[in-house]
């Protein structure tokens, strides 16, 4: 079928198995969806996952949604992420968070009061790292001390390239709050929106916070939005409702999620999933959810209703969209058909 959508939306994927990764990847390619991306998780590596993608595809654009930031060196973000250019050239993306404050300090075992700050010299760096072939690298920063020489002995470095023809992968931001919408406004590629946003946010929050930052950092051009869509797929409305609800509410229920909740006024409902959570309620959980947050936040249903949902609520809203699904509370056959059923409502 032809896509009849201003925006094609692709893929992102949390949690299941790298081949069940690799097979969806394929099928979103054989169906024409434009990109594939992996998130990373206590269990998951986006880079091992993106590198498989990369050796089973050709065509599909593949990118980290979203990989740690803050667990890895800036040296080791600029190499992994190379390597994946020359696996993939001309296809990747770099799509870079930081977590909330328990993933940075309990996880990761940081003591980082100022995230955003942190990544927004981080970014500028890791470009640097990318060039470090024909000019030496140097930096003492508030966050990173990194020294590289040009080391006369070997070949420069190939340059990665990006679909657009420039010598890097275009690396994203992901936020949704002020200081890293501003951090990505001033210093990133773009921005590589939260699972949990909207049309309205998007527009009267989310644009004019990343174009003050553009402005004050001298930069010209508008920061684009990748922007992430929970979605669930199924031949059963009722099943798809209560997956999409169950993923929406994980988030929701998030500080990260405070500001959204607040602008559409579903502080109710929050309250009513966290106490479901509390219970580990799960039917609880997805039912607090009620059909406006839904309908405002998510796309599920049937392939065709996922479609329509999607074109009706959320098509042109970003510069690039994404379908996000997460395997949370799915069982691994029903995470695979709720893929595998995206990509039959939104490809060939």
């Amino acid at each position: 079928m032809g896509s009849g959508l201003k925006t094609r939306p692709g893929l992102a994927v949390q949690a299941g198995t790298v081949p069940l990764a690799v097979r969806v990847a394929v099928e979103a390619e054989r169906r024409g969806l434009p990109s594939f991306h992996s998130s990373e998780f206590y269990d998951r590596s986006a880079v091992v996952t993106l590198a498989a993608v990369a050796a089973a595809t050709s065509r599909i654009r593949i990118g980290s949604a979203i990989a740690w930031a803050l667990g890895r060196t800036p040296v080791a973000t600029a190499t992994e992420f190379r390597s994946l250019a020359e696996l993939a050239p001309g296809r990747v993306t770099l799509g870079l968070g930081t977590g909330n404050p328990q993933v940075i300090s309990d996880w990761h075992g940081l003591d980082e009061a100022r995230p955003a700050a942190r990544l927004a010299e981080l970014v500028p760096l890791v470009r640097r790292i990318w060039e470090v072939g024909t000019e030496p690298v140097d930096h003492e920063g508030a966050f990173y001390r990194c020294r590289i020489p040009v080391d006369p002995t070997l070949q420069p470095w190939p340059r990665p390239t990006d679909p657009a023809g420039t010598e890097r992968p275009p690396i994203l931001l992901a936020g949704g709050r002020g200081p890293m919408l501003r951090a990505a406004g001033a210093v990133a590629d773009g921005l590589m929106g939260l699972p949990l946003c909207s049309a309205a946010f998007t527009a009267e929050v989310v644009r004019p916070a990343l174009a003050a930052a553009a402005e004050k950092a001298g930069r010209e051009r508008p920061v684009p939005i990748t922007g992430m869509t929970i979605c669930a797929v199924s031949e059963d409305p009722a099943r798809a409702r209560a997956l999409a609800a169950t993923q929406l509410a994980v988030f929701a229920a998030r500080a990260s999620a405070a500001p959204l909740i607040a602008f559409h006024g579903f502080g109710s409902e929050v309250a009513a999933i966290r106490e479901a959570l509390g219970r580990r309620d799960m039917p609880g959980v997805a039912a607090a959810v009620s059909d406006r947050m839904l309908d405002t936040l998510a796309v599920h249903g049937t392939p065709a209703e996922a479609r329509e949902r999607f074109a009706a609520v959320f098509d042109g809203v970003y510069d690039e969209s994404l379908l996000f699904t997460a395997g949370k509370g799915m069982p691994e056959g029903g995470f695979e058909d709720s893929l595998l059923g995206a990509c039959e409502a939104f490809g060939d």
